[in-house]
């Protein structure tokens, strides 16, 4: 007799198991599901065996080959469109010239076939289906009998109100080759819902062979942990692999177990593997083979594949992790959890229950894993962080995760609202432009598309363009293959951390406003724009007086684009540049400095490649950036607007505080993000407010805020040197210190209660006033850190500060 191993199923129930696996490969007790098949078919005589194929055959035929090495003749089917179960049986007539079986290859049973060919020849049975009784039939054929087993009718996947029986299909048959007479080679068809209804219709025999031997459908992730735990509670005798050591504990050759592993029964462990001491293989534990166990590291009821490496003190309960799969120190995988093949968890990642992880995937250092992860390659607790969204291209962030992004914000909005989308030159920043458009479009909002802009130059469009929102997609300036994207509410400043939110919850739970097609909404195509932004930027400061006084500078910035706009502007207001470089900002930047000197230059300025970050230096060689670049700003604010309110982040000098009092000026303090800054500036209409406007430009747009401290220094005829003699001495010393998530809020407690007799404010973080300075403790939000700013009356007293309190945090956290 011969047989048909159906194996051509893909498994989509199984993902992510089945991600780089035909369903029939899944091991179950370290071999695959069909070599259990074939183990069957060879212990009741049948070596002849033909295997259907479709999803990913190459698997399959390489691992069986011929079937030589399992004392059985393969044969293979292989169906280039699905052809459903007996259209890919029916092209294997030439193989089938007698009485065969049909056996699902994705089922683990013991069932005596040759009980039921015995009773099929007996009833002289065309088709005779294998059933079996379950308690829940719902997910199942239902087959209807009488009592001499004769099929009477069918009811696929019934409801409670449906359910006549519980006896239900296997999915293994017994067939004669006369079935083939009633469908054609090449058709699809079915066979419990085509074949047999119509034999039933023509009155054709066709019996019910009930078998009450072992029989699990692995049809799902629930019912392949069953398996695995019936197997060993002995519900199922199967051939397993390996040297039995004691009762229901079996071994594979070349297994290192050092002493002081704990391996506790029922469990298995494949070949080549290495058991730590101090490790802990509990109960109902299948590994298999070339798998690393550290010390430390405790598995329960868990089934691990092969090539897997888990590190020291890791905990794996009643999870599944695949091939190839490292969980670094201290990683915690829980119920249902199950980790795809080539993952890598580092360090104190915790996945919880039921959360399935997708092949190829990274997860951060102390990630709380709750939801699947499925898009992208790395695992984020949030989309967005504290500087909106970046990612490595094509693998933390692909095309298709930009265009789902797009839907997610796009379902913010109104179906015909407008938003801007923008990119800078480069291709990929184009490409993933792009996708974020083509998702917005989908859930009907306008778009205006803009090319070949900077951040500020896209801020500006979305007031000019009276638009509800904005994205700007760019390079990162650290790193070329990481893309970063702004998104920008209607006054042009980066949205709300509640408005991530929500745009967050629509990307996970995919709640997009989709439109249909006569609702798609219109995409302008706005060429040029930076035009309308320099004629506006110009039009904000006096020219005239520039052009007056002609300063001469020198200018350097990583991107031509910068460099070309800015040098144009510079010309047309009447400032010789000098001395332009094509070069990055390294800290380090001796050859400005001699370019300043070489030209007589009053000054020189950086713009980086987003036309974000401006950074300028003096001739007496020093650079005016962070910290410094605030007071100069402040200044220029204080001295231009009269008893204006200058806006700081809190981790800024009290120096301002001095130059306020000096000028008769205001400070307000914000939290740390530029975000909390940008909000607090833009409370009024960005380009209908002076006082903000400048402030805004001089903080967030590099071109408009060097066009401005020129102005400054034109209209008061002073040089860049002067200005910074000007500014206070002050000392900030600013450190971090690794800090895990779940520490955070004790160490912050902890400080708030040990310090009784200083002053506290709670703006951002903990800032502690003493009366030899203030020491500001911030717990960061996208890594596992805390930092730390001091501000003393010295540099020694400073770092003196901020040293007492890293101190104090590692030792809360060691508590």
């Amino acid at each position: 007799m011969k047989a048909i191993i159906m194996a051509g199923g893909e498994g989509s129930r199984l993902r992510p198991l089945t991600c780089d696996l035909p369903k029939p490969m899944v091991p179950v007790m370290n071999k695959p599901i069909m070599e259990h098949i074939i183990d069957l078919l060879k212990s009741h005589g049948i070596t002849e065996i033909g295997a259907t194929l479709m999803y990913m055959p190459q698997k399959i035929r390489d691992y069986f080959g011929n079937g030589s090495n399992f004392g059985v003749n393969l044969h293979y089917f292989t169906e280039e469109t699905p052809l459903g179960t007996a259209g890919s049986v029916r092209n294997a007539t030439e193989f089938l010239d007698d009485t065969f079986i049909v056996i699902s290859g994705d089922a683990l049973t013991n069932m005596n076939l040759s009980e039921a060919v015995k009773f099929h020849k007996e009833k002289k049975s065309l088709a005779t289906l294998v059933l079996t009784k379950v308690p829940v039939p719902l997910e199942y054929g239902v087959v209807i009998t009488n009592e001499d087993y004769a099929i009477t009718g069918f009811l696929e996947k019934p409801s409670w109100g449906e359910v006549f029986s519980d006896t239900v299909n296997t999915g293994t048959y017994i067939l004669e080759p006369g079935i083939f007479r009633y469908y054609d080679k090449g058709k699809k068809f079915d066979f419990s819902q085509d074949l047999f209804p119509m034999l039933l219709k023509d009155q054709q025999p066709m019996f019910g062979f009930i078998t009450s031997n072992y029989w699990c459908d692995i049809g799902d992730l629930k019912a392949y942990l069953q398996a695995h735990m019936d197997v060993f509670d002995g519900k199922i005798n199967i051939k397993i692999d390996g040297n039995q050591i004691r009762d229901k504990v079996w071994i594979g050759t070349g297994t290192i177990i050092e002493p002081g592993a704990d391996i506790s029964g029922p469990s298995i462990i494949g070949n080549n593997c290495k058991i730590s001491s101090n490790a802990s293989i509990e109960n109902y534990t299948v590994l298999g083979n070339n798998n690393v166990v550290e010390d430390e590291v405790s598995i329960k009821r868990s089934i691990v594949w092969n090539n897997s490496f888990i590190e020291l003190g890791s905990e794996v309960r009643g999870a599944i992790i695949c091939n190839k799969v490292n969980l670094k120190h201290y990683v915690s995988v829980f119920e249902n959890a199950i980790i795809g093949d080539d993952c890598t968890l580092n360090e104190r990642a915790i996945v919880k229950p039921n959360v399935k992880i997708w092949p190829q995937k990274t997860i951060d250092t102390l990630a709380v894993v709750d939801r699947n992860v499925i898009w992208g390659s790395k695992y984020m607790r949030t989309i967005f962080g504290e500087n909106g969204l970046s990612g490595i291209i094509n693998v933390d962030i692909s095309p298709e995760f930009a265009t789902r992004l797009g839907a997610a914000y796009g379902s913010m909005y109104k179906k015909g609202s407008k938003v801007v989308v923008s990119s800078t030159t480069s291709n990929a920043a184009r490409m993933f432009k792009h996708a974020f458009i083509s998702g917005i479009l989908s859930v009907g909002v306008e778009v205006f598309n803009l090319s070949s802009l900077l951040t500020p130059i896209s801020r500006y469009a979305i007031s000019f363009l009276s638009v509800e929102g904005g994205i700007h997609i760019k390079l990162s300036e650290e790193n070329p293959n990481r893309i970063c994207a702004d998104f920008m509410d209607a006054k042009g400043a980066t949205i709300s951390r509640a408005f991530e939110r929500k745009i967050e919850s629509s990307f996970v739970r995919e709640d997009f406003k989709r439109c249909n097609g006569e609702e798609i909404s219109r995409l302008n195509n706005v060429t040029d724009f930076k035009n309308y932004y320099i004629r506006t930027i110009m039009n904000e400061v006096n020219t005239l007086v520039i052009r007056n006084v002609q300063p001469k500078m020198v200018f350097f910035s990583p991107s031509d684009l910068v460099n070309s706009l800015v040098i144009q502007l510079l010309s047309d207001i009447g400032v010789k540049v000098v001395s332009s470089i094509t070069k990055e900002f390294t800290g380090n930047q001796e050859d400005i400095f001699e370019e300043i000197k070489k030209n007589n230059a009053e000054f020189g300025a950086y713009i980086d490649s987003n036309g974000e970050n401006l950074i300028l230096f003096d001739t007496k060689g020093r650079i005016i950036s962070e910290d410094l670049f605030t007071a100069l700003v402040s200044i220029i604010t204080f001295e231009t607007i009269e008893n204006t309110n200058v806006v700081v982040p809190i981790t800024t000098s009290n120096v301002i505080e001095r130059l306020a009092e000096k000028y008769g000026g205001i400070v307000t303090r914000t939290k740390t993000s530029a975000r909390a800054v940008m909000e607090e500036m833009l409370n009024y209409n960005l380009y209908k407010n002076k006082e903000n406007k400048d402030q805004f430009f001089l903080n967030f747009d590099a071109f408009a805020g060097l066009l401005k401290i020129i102005e400054f220094l034109s209209l008061k005829n002073i040089t860049l040197d002067k200005v910074i003699d000007d500014i206070p001495d002050f000392n900030i010393s600013k450190k971090k210190i690794f800090c895990p998530w779940e520490q955070k809020g004790k160490v912050m407690r902890t400080l708030i209660q040990e310090s009784t007799k200083n002053k506290i404010e709670l703006l951002d973080g903990v800032k502690f006033i003493t009366p030899k300075g203030w020491i500001l403790v911030i717990p960061d939000v996208d890594k596992p850190l805390c930092r730390v700013y001091a501000e003393g009356t010295s540099k020694k007293v400073s770092e003196k500060l901020a040293n007492e309190y890293i101190e104090k945090i590692k030792a809360i956290i060691e508590i």
